[in-house]
């Protein structure tokens, strides 16, 4: 398993970082929705919008991304990719979290604490995807 960074160019990169911008939507409208209708505060908010990105990007992973692995199981397709996320998420949830409380302007806008974290934790998520999840 090598740890070689994702090419920019690439094609399935590029279709990586596609299914992720669908996944930050989901995460971006739940967290919202949450916080804006039913008034959850920005950490619960996220620790629900979080899980449902991640089953979002699974799916869409598992078809578009890496296709030639649409074969498989799909349960243990789904843990593996859980395993990798919750790397991720990890990260992300942490950075997002440090931000929100470390800044009142950052609370009080949670997709800009959000983008910031999502864009961290990408790499991570595209290289344990490629070399685990959907091997």
């Amino acid at each position: 398993m090598s740890a070689q960074l994702p090419m920019p160019g690439s094609s399935r990169f590029l279709r990586f970082v596609l299914v992720g911008a669908v996944g930050f939507v989901v995460d971006a409208g739940v967290l919202q929705g949450l916080i804006s209708v039913a008034g959850w505060g920005p950490v619960g908010a996220r620790a629900v919008a979080l899980p449902l990105a991640i089953f979002a990007t699974w799916l869409l992973n598992r078809t578009i991304t890496f296709p030639e692995s649409h074969g498989g199981p799909p349960l243990a397709s789904l843990m593996r990719y859980a395993a990798v996320s919750a790397v991720g998420a990890s990260a992300n949830f942490i950075i997002y979290s440090l931000l929100v409380f470390a800044s009142q302007a950052m609370a009080a806008l949670p997709i800009l604490p959000l983008a910031i974290a999502s864009v961290i934790a990408l790499v991570v998520n595209y290289l344990g995807s490629k070399h685990f999840a959907f091997r």
